[in-house]
């Protein structure tokens, strides 16, 4: 196999959050989209999730700034890890404030999509996109990976996509 054939050379994989603590407000790490035109961010959220709790994704011109709300497209698991169905997506649905009612999401896989295009907001093009969790679940942990795609300059190794501050 080719080094152009490995899903490696062509998508940026990027770990945002294990087992981060959602029941007071929690950010993802923050992607720089500026050399990807596509992302797709994988979480799961623990099966002892109880409350709910909302996810937002937001623009900002600097990692860890949260300037505007990006509206995103998102599917869930059939059912939860290990169980029949459990990669069996929804339809595709949009938010910009997904709220994660614990009977639907405790132990199923969420695929949360964003184009770089999507992050322009009253004419603001952002380069950096941040999730975050509101806090109000009472109890749960998430964990999250971000797969970029579309890179802009296709490279055998990648440049990071993870800010430098």
């Amino acid at each position: 196999m080719g080094d152009s054939c490995r899903f490696s050379n062509t998508h940026g994989i990027v770990p945002l959050a294990v087992d981060g603590d959602i029941t007071g407000s929690y950010d993802l790490d923050s992607i720089d989209m500026s050399l990807y035109n596509h992302v797709t961010i994988l979480i799961s959220c623990s099966a002892d999730l109880a409350g709910n709790n909302v996810l937002k994704m937001h623009g900002g011109a600097a990692d860890g700034i949260k300037t505007a709300d990006t509206t995103f497209t998102y599917r869930y698991g059939g059912a939860a890890a290990k169980s029949a169905s459990a990669d069996v997506l929804t339809a595709p649905a949009t938010s910009a404030a997904l709220t994660l009612t614990a009977a639907t999401y405790a132990g199923r896989v969420l695929v949360v999509e964003v184009d770089a295009e999507d992050m322009v907001v009253a004419g603001v093009q952002y380069r950096y996109l941040t999730g975050n969790f509101d806090g109000t679940a009472t109890t749960g942990t998430a964990s999250a990976f971000a797969v970029l795609s579309e890179p802009r300059y296709e490279t055998s190794i990648m440049k990071t996509a993870i800010p430098t501050s």
